[in-house]
């Protein structure tokens, strides 16, 4: 019988970053599939007339063994059927939905859901897992190429997508990162600046877009045309971003010196190391003043990959070292005032007083940017004379002044 594995290869080596992927997931109840919205698949598993938490766990259970092992779908049909937890659920059965309160005869379990449940959440873990390497080896291979899989008919609007080159850090592949719809065998490929030039960079499209209705609620959105509601999302980017907002929102919630303390942690770990090396994603690791929060829009100041652009240089151990020293005396900066590039994009500086250990240049300098989705990050630090400042706060309007204490 034909291999239905989808579109790739899974062995027994299954990358580690789609395992991890998939096993870090929960369990989300729902009657329909517009019932669990992307970002919600993106840290939540989910099967449409499933309600039950301990056959929920069970389906995952299945799932999860599929993409360890490396099953083909003949192997996870057969591993479902046999499990004690999911036996009933099977065949035709009456339900009650719980928006409408309306009962109706409904599909449960059949061949055709089971190939759908395997080949989505096999194939969006892959994309999430692949997401994770193409942001970690990005610097190496800064490109992708959209490519179509071995389906022998393709949608039109994938169809036309094929051979598209873009940085991997277009607005693009937020949206059209593969899987692009239920059954879609899309993929990409990661190439170098050499080849993406030699080839041709793809101009980044104006994507088209649809109005789709929810059913279930009646709300209206509009997705990509040509991108099946519900995979209108990349998994990979989701994840990263629901840990981020998680980590944020759980160090927000902790009165001030509990979070200051956990702050200085993150500034030290391991995940810190990780990102200045070029992985992705933001690290909160400094309270900011109080007085700023406002101007800013945030309590916290964090470190991403851009940071390490200006941070890590020929004396790494000497930058981290006023680094750590700053972020630490950030919550106690004497003076703040906000700049704007001729883009009329803020720049924030603050004056962290007596931290650089240098006899000349006591205190440091902290600059700070706003990413895309308006987060601050540092963007550099570097010990300064209280005259350098002294210059600086001379040409700045009293309403670019956000802080200042003596």
């Amino acid at each position: 019988m034909a291999d239905d594995r989808p579109g790739y290869s899974f062995t027994a080596e299954t990358p580690p970053e789609i395992v991890r992927f998939f096993a870090n997931k929960g369990i989300q109840p729902g009657f329909s599939w517009e019932d669990v919205e992307p970002e919600e698949h993106a840290v939540a598993f989910t099967v449409a007339k499933m309600a039950k938490t301990d056959m929920l766990e069970a389906a995952r259970g299945r799932v999860m063994e599929a993409i360890e092992t490396g099953q083909t779908f003949e192997q996870f049909q057969k591993s479902w059927r046999a499990d004690p937890a999911l036996s009933s659920w099977w065949g035709r059965a009456v339900q009650s939905d719980p928006v409408t309160g309306e009962s109706a005869e409904v599909q449960l379990g059949s061949p055709r859901r089971l190939r759908t449940i395997y080949r989505t959440n096999l194939r969006q873990a892959q994309a999430a897992g692949q997401w994770e390497r193409i942001e970690r080896t990005k610097r190496a291979l800064p490109f992708l190429e959209y490519r179509l899989g071995p389906s022998e008919v393709h949608r039109p609007a994938h169809a036309a997508r094929a051979g598209t080159i873009l940085p991997v850090d277009d607005p693009f592949w937020g949206e059209w990162m593969p899987p692009n719809g239920f059954g879609c065998k899309c993929w990409v490929r990661q190439v170098t600046r050499a080849e993406a030039e030699r080839r041709g960079v793809s101009e980044s499209p104006r994507l088209a877009r649809t109005e789709y209705v929810n059913a279930r609620t009646g709300e209206a959105r509009m997705v990509p045309t040509g991108i099946d509601p519900g995979f209108d999302r990349n998994p990979g980017l989701m994840r990263q971003r629901a840990v981020e907002d998680l980590l944020e929102g759980r160090i927000a919630d902790l009165p001030e010196p509990a979070a200051r303390a956990a702050l200085r942690d993150l500034a030290t770990s391991w995940r810190v190391e990780r990102v200045l090396g070029g992985a992705p994603g933001r690290v909160p690791v400094a309270l900011l003043p109080p007085e700023v929060h406002e101007h800013v829009g945030s309590r916290f100041v964090n470190l991403t990959r851009a940071s390490a652009e200006h941070l890590v240089d020929e004396k790494p151990d000497e930058n981290r070292r006023l680094l750590i020293k700053g972020l630490a005396g950030l919550p106690e900066a004497e003076a703040g005032f906000v700049t704007y590039s001729t883009e009329n994009l803020p720049a924030f500086k603050f004056r962290i007083p007596g931290v650089s250990g240098k006899r000349q240049k006591p205190d440091l300098m902290l600059i700070m940017w706003l990413d895309d989705d308006g987060h601050p990050y540092v963007r550099t630090t570097f010990p300064m004379a209280p005259k350098y400042w002294a210059r600086q706060m001379s040409d700045v309007p009293d309403e670019d002044v956000i802080l200042r204490r003596r």
